[in-house]
């Protein structure tokens, strides 16, 4: 019923000048204005527009993490294999964090005197 009242909505709006919808995501922000009518069709459309149009980045991902996991073999606990895996899939954005700001933050939290970072 309610794939229907879109349907003839859309054919309406599809008829004026001043709506286009060439795109799932113009056809997911029209709906959001209406979504209280058309709540699970919305739901579809930000789901359609949340999936990935391809499986590379999580194959990125494995392999990345398959090659960590080679090089230090199984000697890292499950907690530093999942922080070294962010850090390798997101190199990019890891290559332009301040190291010196985190030295900075991490010996503030740790007043250890052992530890001389600074």
């Amino acid at each position: 019923h309610e794939l229907h009242q879109a349907r003839n909505i859309l054919k309406r709006k599809s008829h004026s000048k001043d709506t286009q919808l060439s795109s799932i995501v113009d056809l997911t922000l029209f709906l959001e204005q209406h979504q209280e009518v058309f709540h699970e069709l919305f739901r579809l459309c930000k789901i359609a527009v949340a999936l990935p149009v391809s499986s590379a980045a999580c194959e990125r991902s494995f392999s990345t993490l398959k090659l960590i996991k080679n090089h230090l073999r199984t000697t890292m606990g499950d907690s530093r294999l999942s922080h070294l895996g962010v850090l390798t899939i997101e190199s990019r954005r890891a290559k332009t964090l301040d190291l010196d700001e985190f030295i900075k933050v991490f010996a503030r939290q740790h007043k250890n005197r052992r530890i001389n970072l600074l």
